[in-house]
């Protein structure tokens, strides 16, 4: 029995049960590349880890930018609600109506950097992230970042499979909800924007009276 041959499913349907093993089939070829190349496992892990961190350094070289910092902050907000909320509540949902499956490095044994979720295959919260991350720098035409997360994208959801810690659904699901981060992002981006105006005069015009407030003797 293959390493996700081990994995099983209560209540779907023949014809959910067919895109199940569509899907397991794709990640057992993705994942032979790596079983039994140890180098090949170690330049997967890289891809399939380090990625994600790209965005807080894009991020704090957005916000040095006085022209992009409104763009930074916003891209910030629209990458922790697809994460913390729509990813979670997703992942729930599928959890607790069918049962869904675990990480295929949950057999393995093999730990993922700092963010490790056993419990939880679908859908990929890397996936999603840089996903958002990518449609949002080329909306707000932050094009050398946005082809930066591209790449870093696309090598990261192949090595995440490649390496036994995801399946080719939970990318695609990571994918989706990714996208539709962004468009909520996009039809929300006039009403946040004002929002944070807002916040900000209103700080700032806090702080100025503070500092400027005669002193009392």
């Amino acid at each position: 029995m293959t390493l996700l041959g081990q994995v099983g499913f209560i209540g779907y349907t023949l014809a959910d049960m067919s895109l199940i093993v569509v899907d397991q089939n794709l990640t057992e070829e993705m994942y032979r590349f790596t079983r039994d190349n140890l180098a090949l496992q170690k330049i997967a892990y890289i891809f399939a880890s380090y990625p994600i961190f790209l965005l807080p350094i894009a991020l704090v070289w957005l916000v040095w930018q006085k022209t992009s910092r409104w763009v930074a902050v916003k891209i910030f907000i629209g990458a922790i609600f697809t994460w913390q909320v729509m990813s979670k509540l997703a992942g729930e949902f599928f959890y607790t109506q069918f049962g869904f499956r675990d990480r295929p490095f949950a057999f393995a044994g093999i730990k993922e950097l700092l963010l490790e979720q056993p419990q939880k295959a679908f859908p990929s919260d890397h996936a999603a992230v840089l996903l958002f991350v990518t449609c949002a720098l080329f909306y707000y035409r932050q094009k050398t970042w946005a082809w930066i997360f591209l790449v870093a994208t696309v090598l990261s959801s192949i090595a995440r499979v490649a390496i036994g810690f995801h399946f080719v659904g939970d990318i695609l699901g990571g994918w989706l909800i990714g996208v539709i981060g962004f468009g909520l992002l996009v039809a929300l981006d006039r009403p946040l924007q004002r929002l944070l105006e807002k916040i900000w005069n209103l700080v700032s015009r806090k702080k100025y009276q503070s500092t400027n407030a005669p002193e009392t003797s």
